[in-house]
């Protein structure tokens, strides 16, 4: 019988993260008939009265992406240790993260393995985001679920994967700091998350930095880093600002607008005149995309590539004909390239032996950096 699931019972108003959510419940559906929920202080005891198994998984972060088998495949692993843990691309205990072989879609993610090994540590206070655990051991537990590892033996599974989120509004955007004119004296950053970016320029730079943030939290954060912070739909606050800006960044956040056409239009009317548009944008047309698709798949995400937040899609010709349609002047469109995934190279190598004509400056780059001048 496989091990039963407890799952953090988990909202936010953003769809970015609520999709994350439910994939991850979808994808431990696939592999355990029973799944429980509990609330986040719970505790274990408490949380541990549903499950009627002997083992349970429990999922300690709310946006993990799981492999198959999980559960399984940690009970392998168990052993007489208290509890046995994934490995996993990144986490605050170091012995938990294995080197991974870059993917850059769920796919690709899929079809990650390492080799076998597993290590016996004491666990110290760091979330793991997932333990497989006897359930009798949690009913005597009254701490939350995530301290129940604290001071216990486990064996961390290397070779059993998860796929741990970094923070979607969290991240410093060192790329586009760098391309961020030094001379800019008068900043907006829209989709600025936490600021990060912000609190860097201004560490940088003497330099007014504002921003627009529509999730509360993250909001919030970014009012301590930089000096102000319009929280809402950036169309709405833009629609509403009579100051100009001589440089406006917004890092993979127009490809989550409906109608990015006109807002990049009324972006012009708050740029300075010879002031400039610095955009992050994915591109569709990457080699992960047209492999997934060549196996049926277009799986949405919690971020990246085939984010479940993205309401538009591009490649390096429709972000040109877009600025040009909004009335920027184009400087620079210049390719990302976050990685070199092992499919990515299957798949140009298989179409250059079949001798298809393709585009590899247009189908490696994982997205582009865009940089345009208002011209009026």
């Amino acid at each position: 019988m496989p091990p039963a699931v407890l799952l953090p019972a988990f909202d936010h108003p953003a769809l970015e993260e609520r999709y994350a959510h439910w994939q991850c419940e979808m994808l431990l559906r696939r592999d355990h008939a029973t799944i429980a929920w509990y609330e986040g202080d719970e505790s274990a005891a408490s949380a541990a009265e549903q499950i009627e198994e002997e083992l349970v998984l429990v999922v300690t972060d709310p946006l993990l992406l799981p492999s198959a088998r999980l559960g399984e495949r940690l009970q392998a692993a168990l052993g007489d240790a208290f509890a046995a843990v994934p490995g996993t691309n990144h986490g605050r205990e170091p012995r938990q993260v294995v080197e991974i072989a870059p993917y850059m879609t769920l796919r690709e993610f899929e079809q990650r393995t390492v080799p076998p090994g597993s290590e016996r540590i004491q666990w110290t206070t760091h979330d793991p985001g997932a333990f497989l655990v006897k359930t009798a051991s949690l009913r005597k537990l009254r701490t939350p679920l995530h301290r129940a590892l604290e001071g216990q033996q486990v064996v961390i599974a290397k070779d059993v994967l998860v796929h741990r989120w970094a923070s979607l509004r969290g991240q410093t955007r060192t790329d586009l700091l760098d391309r961020i004119d030094t001379s800019a004296k008068n900043i907006l950053e829209f989709g600025c998350g936490e600021a990060p970016l912000g609190a860097a320029l201004k560490k940088r730079q003497k330099c007014r930095v504002a921003g627009v943030e529509l999730d509360r939290e993250a909001a919030a954060i970014a009012r301590k880093r930089i000096d102000d912070v319009y929280e809402g739909d950036v169309r709405e606050i833009v629609a509403i600002l009579h100051e100009q800006f001589d440089f406006i960044v917004g890092g993979d956040i127009v490809e989550h607008l409906d109608e990015p056409w006109s807002f990049l239009g009324d972006l012009r009317r708050i740029t300075a005149p010879g002031g400039k548009l610095l955009l992050s944008l994915p591109n569709v047309a990457h080699a992960s995309i047209i492999g997934d698709l060549l196996q049926g798949r277009f799986d949405y995400v919690y971020m990246g590539l085939t984010c479940v937040g993205h309401l538009r899609f591009f490649t390096r010709r429709s972000i040109d004909e877009m600025l040009h349609i909004a009335g920027w002047e184009v400087v620079s469109i210049e390719p990302q390239s976050l990685a070199i995934t092992a499919e990515q190279t299957r798949l140009l190598e298989g179409l250059r032996a079949a001798g298809i004509p393709f585009a590899e400056d247009e189908v490696s780059p994982t997205g582009f950096y865009v940089t345009a001048r208002n011209p009026s």
